[in-house]
């Protein structure tokens, strides 16, 4: 019986599915459209979100082409919202000065068609650890490189929504 019940629990953890992020067949986008365009907010992250997950949207041969046309039956609009940027420390050494932080890009996904949504994602995050040295400009360098590193991470999870449904 024991045996049992440890079975089943182990099989209803690995069947929920989140594991299978990006790895479906049946994309949220309608068959049937043809192109899209991708929105994001005026601010330079939202922006380089944009760019990055432009670049990696032209990539794929399975995805519309992005164009911006009138809103139609053959077109989706996909905006990236609410996008966020933290650094936040996370780790201090015994006199109570930051040897840690944690960088991290969020943002909502949401699609539309015809002015209607259709889809969305919310809360696609992904965060990476700074660790501190005594010089300042040192953190700025790697908190620079590993955010270009987060908005392609970003950009990537948030193809694998699109692609999965999840």
């Amino acid at each position: 019986m024991r045996l049992t019940c440890t079975l089943l629990l182990g099989l209803c953890l690995s069947s929920c599915g989140y594991h299978l992020v990006g790895q479906g067949n049946s994309s949220v986008i309608p068959s049937g459209v043809q192109s899209a365009w991708l929105e994001a907010g005026a601010s330079p992250k939202a922006q380089a979100l944009r760019l990055e997950l432009a670049a990696l949207w032209q990539e794929n041969k399975h995805l519309p082409v992005l164009d911006d046309v009138k809103p139609s039956k053959t077109h989706i609009t996909v905006r990236l919202e609410q996008v966020q940027e933290t650094f936040s420390p996370i780790g201090f050494d015994a006199s109570g000065l930051a040897v840690q932080y944690r960088l991290s890009i969020a943002a909502t996904l949401r699609m539309y068609q015809e002015n209607s949504l259709i889809w969305q994602a919310s809360g696609i995050l992904v965060s990476a650890d700074v660790f501190a040295g005594d010089d300042p400009s040192v953190i700025e360098s790697e908190r620079t490189r590993l955010t270009k590193q987060l908005q392609t991470s970003w950009a990537r999870a948030a193809l694998a929504r699109l692609q999965s449904g999840f």
